[in-house]
């Protein structure tokens, strides 16, 4: 919701750059420490991808889409994460899914539909606007696959700081030759950006990975279902909003999904060898 509250409001050229050089100065102590100029070029390649992946490649299409979609429409599009990420472990990891797996994933997926009110909603899907956002959620569910192979040589902690540090540097790459000429934010609204960076991106860069070098990636990805519930919870605790039916359908629809998925045991194995 941050996003879309932001980018009907500034650039989203310059949204993306503020928050990023912020989370890029605070996890500039985890790149030194992390010397990725040592690492293996295997490695330094598949962190420069994943840096690609994970900065410009998620945030700018979910930016430029964010302004096009409703609120709910973004929520739903960003939901699909989840289905993207099993999928792209089944192609580039070769596992194999379980039905259990699936089914969970389908199930919390209607609930989010449900809960992001968009099957209520009179305003049409701008379908530029949707595929941007959809780009957006294949590079952050492609990373999430890939980097996993990264947490076991260098750290969730080395791999955090290459990610925001090189990821900045590509963004400021893509983004500085089309900035020319755009309006900046006044000095309150540059603030809230770094504030928000730091919040959102260099914390949760540092969470996310640490969870994704402990839990499977198709297993951890379950969880951004859980999202749409809590903002419900917290907009009905925090802002007294209202409670339909609905919405409470959709939340239970989608923990009992999760729930569902996260009890599939192993979840995917890995494909056997070819005789």
């Amino acid at each position: 919701m941050g996003t879309r509250f932001f980018v009907l409001r500034v650039d989203p050229f310059v949204f993306n750059v503020v928050r990023y050089l912020a989370a890029a100065a605070s996890a500039l102590p985890l790149f030194v420490r992390a010397r990725p100029w040592r690492w293996p070029r295997s490695d330094q390649r598949l962190m420069l991808g994943c840096a690609l992946l994970a900065v410009p490649g998620y945030n700018l299409p979910v930016s430029f889409g964010a302004q096009a979609v409703t609120a709910g429409q973004l929520g739903l599009l960003i939901a699909t994460e989840p289905v993207l990420i099993i999928a792209f472990a089944l192609l580039l990891e070769g596992r194999r899914i379980r039905a259990r797996l699936i089914a969970g994933s389908v199930l919390a997926l209607c609930g989010v539909t449900l809960t992001s009110g968009v099957l209520t909603s009179s305003a049409a899907l701008r379908l530029t606007g949707a595929l941007e956002v959809l780009a957006g959620a294949m590079s952050w569910s492609i990373y999430t696959v890939l980097v996993a192979r990264l947490y076991r040589r260098q750290g969730a902690l080395g791999v955090t700081g290459a990610t925001l540090v090189v990821g900045t540097l590509l963004l400021l790459l893509v983004s500085g030759p089309l900035m020319r000429g755009v309006a900046w934010p006044d000095a309150r609204s540059v603030l809230e950006l770094a504030v928000m960076g730091i919040a959102s991106s260099t914390v949760g860069f540092l969470f996310w990975n640490y969870a994704g070098s402990r839990v499977p990636a198709e297993r951890l990805g379950l969880f951004l279902y859980l999202i749409p519930v809590g903002s419900v919870a917290t907009g009905a605790l925090l802002l007294s909003e209202t409670l339909t039916f609905t919405l409470l359908g959709g939340g239970l629809l989608t923990l009992l999904g999760v729930w569902l998925a996260t009890h599939a045991g192993a979840g995917m194995t890995a494909a056997p060898a070819e005789p």
